[in-house]
């Protein structure tokens, strides 16, 4: 489990924001938290209970160094990924299993097409009362930055997750607004929370399943 940050160290990250979206996106160093800790600290602190994390990644790293107990599932082979789902939408768990699903900055890239059935599956999985925990980004700057990320990866000789996979044709870099609101409110989820970080330009959903 991550330890909470002071204040002082919240206002240093906010000051340096600008910083940190060009050149430490991943891991933090030089005494900055990279913009993936800092999602990932904010849907821990809204985290509870048993944890799905929808599109974990490399390594499961949220469930691994932000809850106690929980599970990651990624549709893609990266590394230390330990359970790969090839179908998003018919999750090999149990209905009722979780406590709290999430999908930390992956909204977007849930294939249009397949939006509705994902949603309807994520309710599916959560107890009465659990939580779905998302994090999007605004459209016009997440886009920037996806392709910002892209290039300078390849400048220096590596490739970033999203290109590693590949995009599928319906993908977004970003889930729109009216999209995510219509599905946090729709099969038997409602959304009770809404919070800005990352000046704004970055957001935290909270549904809670009723």
């Amino acid at each position: 489990m991550k330890l909470k940050k002071s204040f002082m160290k919240k206002m240093i990250d906010t000051i340096f924001f600008p910083i940190r979206a060009l050149f430490i996106p991943e891991n933090s160093h030089l005494g900055l938290t990279s913009l993936r800790d800092e999602r990932m600290e904010l849907v821990a602190s809204e985290a509870s209970g048993y944890v799905l994390d929808i599109g974990c990644g490399k390594n499961n790293i949220f469930i691994k160094n932000y809850v106690k107990n929980g599970v990651g599932v990624d549709v893609f082979e990266y590394e230390g990924v330990d359970n790969v789902v090839k179908d998003i939408t018919n999750l090999p768990f149990k209905s009722e299993t979780f406590d709290t699903v999430t999908l930390i900055a992956v909204g977007g890239h849930i294939p249009k097409e397949l939006r509705e059935k994902e949603f309807k599956e994520i309710s599916r999985v959560l107890k009465p009362g659990g939580k779905l925990i998302m994090t999007e980004g605004e459209p016009i700057t997440q886009t920037i930055c996806h392709i910002y990320r892209e290039y300078s990866y390849k400048m220096i000789g590596k490739v970033d997750m999203d290109h590693e996979r590949g995009m599928e044709h319906d993908e977004e870099y970003c889930m729109p607004y009216s999209e995510i609101i219509t599905y946090l409110n729709s099969y038997g989820l409602k959304l009770v929370k809404r919070k800005r970080f990352m000046w704004g330009l970055n957001n935290m959903y909270v549904a809670k399943k009723v």
